[in-house]
């Protein structure tokens, strides 16, 4: 008897075959179970940090209001006690760069006659020595500027950079750590590092200590008050992903 195989068939069963040899492959090398013989495990934690650590650069925000209802008078005073004002910092050491005006009124000086109207004059003061700091702030106390007189402390972008570095370590050792405690509750071992993610940095301005030991000190007893700007938090953390042995 005579068998006739067409190459369709022929095709077909060579297929058949291969797909045959693949499935095999794939149960005899297992490639979703490690070396080990057990399946891939892996634990996150998050780890935190937090620096204290003094500011470096201090910022005033002082305003100038003027009321009345001659437009052009306010306007002249106003201008002559915020340039002043300016001239004075900068006899001072404040850099022109440092120094932000703005200026904004109430428009409503032409809907009755006589109506009174308000006139501000803003300054945005940055400073970043702490010797010139006091002097500023001993000025603005003695001109008829509202607003905020006493700094406001946070860190400098180059500060920030050298706390964030030092951030990210302590956090990355705390989550070592954390790792390495959770991992013995199911008696494993921490291996190598699979992922990595550090959340944007975040600054919480707290003064600690100077702030409360000298809040008995008044403004008509002292005859200069003190900058007493404490400490501010950096705080940072990193989840990590690792190998569980």
């Amino acid at each position: 008897m005579t068998f006739n195989v067409s190459s369709k068939q022929l095709f077909s069963g060579l297929q058949f075959a291969l797909l045959i040899l693949i499935v095999g492959l794939l149960l005899w090398s297992k490639p979703w179970v490690s070396a080990n013989g057990q399946e891939s495990r892996k634990i996150t934690v998050t780890g935190e940090s937090t620096i204290k650590a003094e500011p470096d650069e201090f910022m005033f925000n002082p305003y100038f209001e003027l009321q009345g209802s001659d437009q052009e008078d306010i306007k002249s005073k106003l201008t002559a006690q915020t340039n002043e004002t300016v001239t004075k910092l900068k006899e001072l050491g404040v850099e022109e760069k440092d120094i932000k005006l703005d200026a904004s009124s109430y428009d409503r000086w032409y809907l009755d006659e006589g109506e009174e109207g308000i006139l501000n004059a803003y300054l945005q003061i940055s400073v970043r020595d702490s010797e010139l700091v006091q002097k500023v702030q001993d000025y603005l106390l003695t001109t008829p500027a509202k607003g905020q007189l006493t700094p406001q402390a946070s860190f400098s972008e180059s500060k920030k950079k050298e706390l964030d570095n030092r951030a990210v370590e302590q956090a990355i050792e705390d989550a070592k750590s954390k790792a390495t405690l959770q991992a013995k509750k199911f008696d494993a071992k921490v291996g190598k590092v699979l992922e990595v993610n550090q959340k944007q940095d975040s600054v919480f301005p707290v003064a600690y200590g100077g702030r409360e030991r000298d809040a008995t000190v008044s403004v008509q007893e002292a005859t200069s008050l003190p900058v007493l700007s404490g400490e501010n938090e950096y705080s940072q953390s990193v989840t990590v992903t690792y190998e569980l042995q």
